[in-house]
């Protein structure tokens, strides 16, 4: 049986630490807070329940339903209601839904009459590929328009990373799209097929969204209980050497600092990339200077609880983005409760706000009070409202240096960092959301990942 050390006790490491002891292996985990899960945790703030990251899982999340599967939890999937297909955009001084059908295309205010145009012939336009990786911002500019790509796009992205369509790149966060681009010559042409397809084989309908009884924090306690005293808290790795019998000793300390050497045969560095650069610097300080080079963005969330009737122009729905080229500085609102109305009761609505990214870092060095002010402020002048909207319970959740930037080269820096370590640190594997994307699907798939790499003990 082999030992396998993983640092990092977010949702990455867990999901790695939970296949390797099904592979057989002797699992220990470190991790620095004093809780595991990282960004994934649920919270109650007066009668209501709220994620303080992640909020659902995409409805299909194959990864997601295995490990709630492994873990027995497949009962206590939530979908999310049907009502949350709604979503709307903040543009031009109120709220627009976002079309989902020809005819609400053909009727929204969100594009001219040119762009809907143009986006309505994309289907029958073979693109070139490009010669070199593309931001999100071109990939689409090139085939729909920047102005479309800067409204419809932009949030996407800001939704997703927190960051900006010119800089992220697209192979390097969405290589999915793009394989399937290059492969039909046209990505509008590449989705319909395979919706077609879905139809003509009878595929079951997926829920937009899912989570869990009891929230998220629901899957992190089911992980901690089957690693049981495997996981160790409070305890921060801050040196890793090889061994003479090609083992790695990784010294760490704890809140009083006092240390501890831990031995393993194999490790999995569920870090952040700047932290893993840290403990591979000594061993494989080429790895380490490209994780350096990987840019976080930093978020405050703010949780409220509002009475129903103080926010009469709230529609009914997922809630709503605000692209960055309106100028308002919040992010956008998910009112948690019409998507899972279990959350809330009765006569209560449970909103979730965004603020920050890369494109506004200095908004999560605002006090309590000033993001208050300013979020709600902006809420009412969404929603249309003469007055600011009092909540019930308000509270600011902050992440600093959280949402990793998959800027243009970043796949091909990341595929670089691997022959490093592969040559100069063997037995040392990476997870985390910057070597796949911030969501909790592929977080999921990155601890998978590195856990297959290991394989099964010997």
């Amino acid at each position: 049986m082999s030992r396998v050390l993983v640092i990092g006790g977010g949702i990455s490491g867990l999901t790695a630490a939970h296949s390797l002891l099904n592979a057989g292996h002797d699992v220990t985990v470190l991790e620095s807070s004093t809780r595991l899960g990282g960004c994934v945790s649920t919270s109650t703030l007066g009668t209501c329940r709220f994620e303080d990251g992640p909020n659902s899982v995409q409805g299909r999340a194959p990864e997601f339903r295995a490990l709630c599967a492994e873990l027995g939890l497949t009962e206590k999937l939530v979908p999310a209601s049907d009502q949350s297909s709604n979503r709307h955009l903040y543009f031009r001084g109120r709220l627009h839904k976002l079309p989902s059908s020809l005819k609400e295309f053909l009727k929204t205010p969100l594009l001219t009459g040119p762009q809907k145009l143009r986006a309505l012939l994309w289907r029958f336009r073979r693109t070139r590929p490009a010669d070199h990786e593309e931001t999100v911002a071109e990939f689409f500019g090139r085939r729909i328009g920047r102005g479309v790509t800067m409204t419809l796009v932009d949030v996407v992205v800001t939704g997703t990373f927190a960051g900006s369509p010119n800089r992220i790149g697209m192979e390097s966060a969405f290589p999915e799209l793009v394989r399937m681009d290059r492969q039909y010559g046209n990505l509008l042409r590449a989705l319909s097929l395979r919706a077609a397809e879905s139809r003509l084989a009878g595929t079951k309908k997926e829920p937009a969204m899912l989570s869990l009884q009891g929230g998220l924090g629901t899957l992190i306690a089911a992980l901690q209980q089957r690693l049981g005293p495997r996981a160790h808290l409070g305890m921060k790795a801050s040196s890793m050497v090889r061994r003479p019998d090609g083992g790695y000793g990784v010294l760490a300390h704890d809140a009083a600092g006092a240390a501890r050497e831990f031995v393993a045969d194999r490790v999995v560095l569920a870090l952040p990339a700047p932290q893993a650069g840290m403990l591979l610097a000594p061993l494989a300080p080429e790895a380490a200077d490209l994780l350096f080079e990987v840019e976080y963005a930093s978020l405050a969330v703010a949780q409220a609880v509002f009475a129903e009737d103080a926010l009469p122009g709230l529609p009914r729905g997922f809630g709503f983005l605000v692209p960055r080229c309106m100028r308002m500085r919040t992010l956008g609102w998910m009112s948690t409760s019409h998507v899972f109305p279990e959350v809330a009761p009765q006569g209560l609505v449970t909103l979730t706000g965004f603020i920050g990214g890369v494109l506004d870092p200095q908004a999560t060095n605002m006090d309590d009070a000033q993001l208050r002010h300013l979020m709600l402020g902006e809420l009412a002048l969404a929603l249309r409202q003469r007055r600011t909207p009092q909540p019930q319970h308000f509270r600011i959740v902050r992440w600093n240096d959280v949402l990793p930037q998959l800027t243009v080269g970043h796949a091909r820096r990341l595929q670089i960092v691997r022959d490093f370590i592969a040559s100069g640190v063997p037995g040392v594997s990476i997870a985390g959301n910057w070597t796949t994307g911030p969501s909790l699907e592929r977080c999921i798939t990155s601890g998978r990942a590195a856990a297959t790499e290991i394989g099964p003990a010997s």
